[in-house]
């Protein structure tokens, strides 16, 4: 049986195992993945419930965005502040600025560690580029890493050693829209590099809701290098540089769900190493990320907010086999990260600063009992020491030895995978995942005249939260209709959820009077609910039906401050079809989703549930051209979506070529 393969395989596909994608589905004849346990495996025999878009599924989208790409997932839902602001939930938890999930781009964080937020219009990443888009449903802390604590989106680019990518796009369309992509890469036998560069620039929606501060036109710029070299048989090392800017229009939950205009630049630079060695599969991961944004908002004079954030990253681990039927994975992970507030301050000084290291360490065991069952286990501790860097206001809420805190927490992930029959699998999961406070939440500060005087904190002694996750997933070949079903299940806990602006209180600052706001754990929210999925294809013809619940509850003090149990529609029907003939592609997204209820200024907002459809048409010119005209929305001129502005009708015309 295949799934013997894998303890077997492992000394001779080290390499492979961190980074040659294309000899992995070459062997397993169908798209894998490494990144749950390092151990090659097939999606469907995981240890996680995973979903992997390949390339072609992402080009038939006809999409340039990645929310728009994932919102093909069951169980995600995308919720649109405007043009390029995104916020992507999982199973019923969305809110702007979602800080949830953990946001990879081969190996390396993307989410901003103010909110815990991802920017998905500054990612630097070429969509041409893409390998596959992994998305993990559920608590995945113990496997994936700090912030997995309600799911993981893990973008896996071509290895410019293994593969030749070779491509350019550019494309226009409604809002002004221009965009154009490129990648280049160069290899041979032992060394391989690639270069990917883009941009767009678009008109903001002109369908506000309220107040739109719409002075920051929307773009994105970004560079990214990226090598892979084979210093000897045994022995890769890679290097990756980064950069990225783009200015977008989203949601601010710290302000009322007001829409701000933010600018948003960051950079990176990232080593690493895999040696093959007697003792196991040695790897190390090392990346610096800088970030730096202004958010424009409404308030304090109309003046920005300055923020300054980076983090060092160090990641050392080993995996090894015991026998044919054990494999063991080790990991010693250390960050380190800070965040400057340089905004506005109606009391000096201008610029406090905040301080965390994380000391980590983790393991995993995969055991494979048969080749039929498999149990895999895994358990990670967090050691998080916070300090003071900068000077605090004097006089505020939390004083500077407040900030010498620690926090020790724990996360687990365990998975039982039975293959019933050559048709039929199950996978039965527990995760324990952890959310640990962000900067925005543990370590701010601002003093603001908003009409009375106002002082913002953050809260150093918060409780991490902790998300519980038990789930049950069913797959079934139906050979008679060459198609897959996938029945998932899931029921969720989350304990001492944290809002940023909570508890009040009057204080004196320098003899004048304020009124003061902090951070705290405000209570807990539990969810239940699946997906039903069949996708198929056959004869140049493919389909994907799905229909995703999400049914939520949470306590009174959620509901007040986030109302998750309404913010994502409960029901969700997804149809996506396409057909292939000749040079001609056609494909179609239908949705359907049943109202919501989002706070904005603290005032709930309604929007009546509605459907969508997106398409594409794409015509290969020869082997290296394709002209394709796609859309979104094509059915309404403007959806009403959300509280947000109201969702335009767009349509671009795009030019690929591959060489």
């Amino acid at each position: 049986m295949l799934t013997l393969c894998i303890g077997s395989l492992h000394a001779s596909v080290a390499k492979a195992q961190i980074s040659d994608y294309s000899s992995l589905e070459s062997l397993f004849r169908e798209p894998v993945t490494t990144s749950a346990t390092g151990t090659p495996q097939r999606a469907s025999e995981v240890a996680a419930n995973m979903t992997i878009i390949t390339a072609d599924e992402i080009r038939q989208s006809g999409s340039r965005s990645l929310p728009e790409i994932l919102s093909r997932v069951p169980g995600l839902d995308i919720l649109r502040e405007g043009i390029n602001g995104y916020d992507v939930g999982i199973r019923g938890y969305q809110q702007a600025m979602q800080s949830r999930l953990l946001v990879l781009v081969d190996g390396r964080q993307v989410f901003l560690d103010d909110f815990s937020r991802t920017v998905w219009a500054n990612i630097p990443v070429n969509i041409d580029d893409i390998r596959q888009i992994e998305v993990v449903k559920g608590a995945s802390s113990a496997l994936f890493g700090t912030n997995a604590a309600g799911g993981v989106i893990n973008i896996v680019t071509y290895n410019p050693l293994y593969d030749s990518n070779n491509v350019a796009h550019t494309d226009i369309g409604t809002q002004k829209e221009r965009t154009g992509d490129f990648t280049a890469t160069f290899h041979n036998d032992w060394i391989g590099t690639k270069i990917s560069a883009g941009g767009m620039n678009v008109d903001e929606f002109t369908t506000p809701r309220g107040e739109f501060d719409t002075n920051q036109t929307p773009y994105h710029r970004y560079i990214t290098n990226s090598s892979v070299m084979n210093l000897t048989p045994k022995l890769q090392i890679n290097t990756e540089i980064t950069y990225a800017e783009s200015t977008d229009n989203a949601a601010d939950p710290t302000a009322g769900e007001e829409i701000g205009a933010e600018k948003l630049t960051t950079y990176s630079f990232k080593a690493g190493a895999a040696w093959d060695t007697p003792y196991g599969l040695i790897s190390t991961t090392n990346y610096f990320n800088h970030s730096f944004y202004n958010i424009f908002e409404q308030g304090a004079d109309g003046l920005p907010f300055i923020n300054i954030l980076t983090l060092l990253s160090n990641q050392l681990q080993d995996e090894f086999t015991a026998g044919p039927d054990h494999t063991f994975r080790i990991t010693l992970e250390q960050r380190y990260k800070t965040y400057r507030n340089g905004g506005f301050q109606l009391v000096q000084p201008v610029r406090p600063e905040v301080g965390e290291t994380t000391d980590s360490i983790g393991g995993m065991w995969l055991w494979q009992i048969s080749d039929r069952l498999t149990f895999t286990n895994a358990i990670r501790g967090d050691h998080v020491v916070m300090s003071d860097l900068g000077q605090l206001v004097p006089g505020t809420i939390f004083s500077a030895a407040d900030y010498s805190h620690v926090n020790n927490t724990w996360s687990a992930n365990s998975n039982i995978n039975y293959k019933i029959t050559d048709l039929d699998s199950l996978r039965i999961g527990y995760g324990r995942g952890i959310q640990q406070p962000s900067f925005i939440e543990s370590g701010y500060q601002q003093t603001l005249d908003l009409g009375v005087n106002a002082d913002f904190e953050g809260n150093p002694k918060l409780n991490p939260t902790i998300v519980q996750d038990y789930s049950i997933d069913y797959d079934r070949k139906i050979p008679q209709i060459f198609s897959d079903a996938k029945i998932s299940v899931f029921y969720e806990l989350n304990h001492d959820i944290v809002f940023p602006f909570w508890n009040v209180s009057s204080i004196t600052i320098n003899g004048i009077p304020f009124i003061g706001f902090a951070a705290a754990n405000i209570g807990d929210s539990k969810g239940i609910g699946g997906e039903i999925e069949i996708k198929g294809n056959h004869d140049g013809f493919r389909w994907d039906a799905s229909y995703s619940l999400a049914s939520l509850k949470d306590q009174a003090n959620i509901v007040f401050a986030y109302n998750y149990q309404d913010s994502a529609p409960e029901h969700h029907f997804r149809f996506i079809g396409g057909y292939t003939k000749g040079n001609w592609e056609f494909d179609g997204n239908i949705q359907y989703v049943t109202s919501t209820e989002l706070p904005r200024y603290g005032v709930p907002v309604v929007t009546d549930g509605y459907s969508s459809f997106s398409g594409r048409i794409g015509y290969n010119i020869n082997d290296n051209l394709t002209l394709a005209l796609s859309g979104t929305d094509l059915a309404h001129k403007v959806v009403d979506a959300s509280p947000y502005p109201l969702l335009e009708r767009q349509v671009f015309l795009g030019l690929t070529g591959r060489f």
